[in-house]
């Protein structure tokens, strides 16, 4: 599928540092071989399920394979541009122009449109899928696939609101998932990546990334306010006040509210570095 970023309503890459260009993990494509066929798909270091999970796709993204071994295939997201191992199986050639995304944190996709016929699958915000031109039926929309959805959980391609710190609450409580960027289980960072893409902004997958190329930092006079991100070495969460951190963390493996004082705390207990990199604010 050729012109990837109309189909799917991408909107740019805010990658200020080039980072796309210089990281050796990373590569931009506009060009799409298969689309995800699985509602999430743990993105492998190497073509092993025990390898370490790099990331994760959700159903309906668009990739790129560069190569194919026994069972495994090495791919380019062109959602962030990471690359890594995925099971083939998982993959689909057969590839659909999406008309929606997913806009609740979870929804099931059904075999009729009734909230008590057959759930055929779940998938999770951000997930791809595609409508026919059918009318919907009792708040289901039809699928291109035969089955149905609750069209209140879905937004037309190209849809985005404006709170991100609100659709990061809707996580709140989920599991945490070195990796992981679902309500069934997701990292800091991708907690971050979710909530923005949402809004239409769309970004790096890690921490790192994401400080060097979101916002601007804060000088030491200025008081961080809601929606303001806070920087630790290796981790990231939203503000929802000047004291309080929204963040998917490994002390509560959870997606949690804590007090600031206490992550710098935690942070400082296992690392060597400086226990808070500052704030950064998406608009000035």
């Amino acid at each position: 599928m050729n012109n990837v970023t109309q189909a799917f309503g991408f909107p740019d890459f805010l990658d200020p540092k080039g980072l796309l260009e210089t990281a050796a993990h990373l590569s931009l494509r506009d060009e799409a071989s298969h689309q995800v066929s699985e509602p999430i798909v743990l993105l492998k270091e190497a073509g092993d399920l025990h390898a370490e999970t790099l990331s994760c796709l959700l159903y309906g993204e668009p990739v790129y394979l560069e190569k194919a071994e026994t069972g495994w295939a090495f791919i380019t997201s062109l959602i962030d541009g990471y690359r890594g191992w995925v099971e083939i199986s998982s993959l689909s050639q057969t590839l659909q122009k999406p008309t929606h995304q997913v806009s609740a944190p979870l929804t099931h996709i059904y075999a009729k449109p009734s909230l008590k016929s057959q759930p055929m699958q779940a998938v999770p915000m951000g997930s791809y899928l595609t409508a026919t031109t059918g009318a919907e039926e009792n708040k289901f929309l039809p699928l291109a696939d035969g089955n149905w959805v609750y069209s209140k959980h879905l937004d037309e391609i190209g849809a985005v609101t404006a709170d991100p710190v609100g659709i990061a609450l809707s996580f709140l409580g989920s599991p945490y998932l070195w990796g992981g960027r679902s309500r069934l289980g997701i990292d800091c960072s991708g907690l971050i990546q979710i909530s923005l893409a949402a809004c239409g902004i769309r970004t790096h997958r890690d921490s790192g990334a994401q400080f060097n190329s979101l916002g601007r930092l804060l000088e030491q006079h200025e008081t961080p306010r809601h929606g303001d991100l806070a920087f630790f070495p290796g981790h990231v969460g939203w503000m929802l006040d000047d004291t309080r951190l929204l963040h998917a963390n490994a002390t509560h493996m959870a997606v949690t509210i804590d007090p600031l004082e206490d992550v710098i705390r935690w942070v400082a207990s296992e690392t060597d570095k400086p226990p808070f990199s500052g704030f950064k604010r998406l608009t000035t």
